[in-house]
């Protein structure tokens, strides 16, 4: 791996170098004052200096924007109080611990569920990791519910997106993007897509629908999103603005891409 120094605040921040196969360089920021370039293989550190140069301006916005950084959605303690989202509305963890000495079986178990602003957990094991698995379960079945209902709807809503048919919609975990698309026509979604606002939701479904019809991310694949939704950029610029309120067990980044 290559690096390359980022000039910030009187100090050279390192730059990571990724090379892979691929036509465009991807800059990375993340928290803590960290920087990744995603480039092509055969490109040359000279050049990748130029790329970043040239985008200084955007990637010190997104350093100063993680000056204010709320990292207790990354450090999660899974105790009362900690906010999550469901439906794009935050929510507040509240931790019943259910101390029945009639278990004999000593199995653990947990009853999840929303409650007025909060997401109520009652169970007879209040271990930090037990706590994460079992809200991720939760997540998925939320997700899963969400997500039939949502290409129920859009289905009654849009020609365009009926006529689309994918092999097979399954909900899974996945750390670094909210959807994929196969060339089988295998669509999944990310279980954690339940966290976000309904507009969110229709729109990451139709982004992955559409590669059904371009497995690109072209100009034909982009106006066939916005025949369905007409204000996508707002809710992609919304999605980089706020992923990070969502994290459940993901690490936020914001990124731009560049072409040679």
């Amino acid at each position: 791996m290559d690096e390359i120094k980022f000039n910030y605040e009187n100090k050279k921040l390192p730059v990571d170098i990724i090379y892979r196969n691929r036509k465009s360089v991807t800059i990375k920021v993340m928290p803590k004052d960290k920087i990744q370039i995603i480039a092509p293989n055969k490109v040359s550190k000279e050049v990748i200096e130029k790329i970043l140069n040239k985008n200084t301006n955007w990637v010190l916005s997104k350093l100063n924007g993680f000056k204010d950084f709320d990292d207790s959605f990354m450090n999660r303690n899974y105790v009362d109080d900690e906010v999550y989202y469901y439906m794009g509305k935050p929510r507040y963890l509240k931790i019943i611990k259910d101390k029945n000495i009639d278990n004999q079986n000593k199995k653990n178990y947990n009853y999840i569920e929303l409650r007025g602003a909060n997401i109520e957990i009652r169970t007879n094991n209040w271990d930090k990791d037990y706590l994460k698995e079992s809200l991720k379960k939760w997540y998925k079945i939320q997700s899963e519910e969400v997500l039939m209902d949502r290409i129920d709807f859009l289905r009654k809503r849009s020609e365009d997106f009926r006529k689309i048919e994918p092999e097979i919609v399954k909900v899974k975990e996945q750390k670094k993007i909210w959807g994929s698309c196969n060339t089988k026509k295998t669509i999944y979604i990310n279980s954690k897509i339940s966290m976000l606002p309904v507009e969110a939701i229709d729109y990451i479904i139709v982004h992955e629908f559409c590669h059904i019809l371009h497995m690109n991310h072209s100009k034909e694949f982009y106006k066939a999103v916005e025949k369905i939704i007409p204000n996508y950029k707002e809710i992609v610029v919304w999605l980089k603005e706020n992923n990070y309120k969502f994290i459940l067990w993901l690490l936020v980044i914001i990124n731009n891409n560049f072409l040679l």
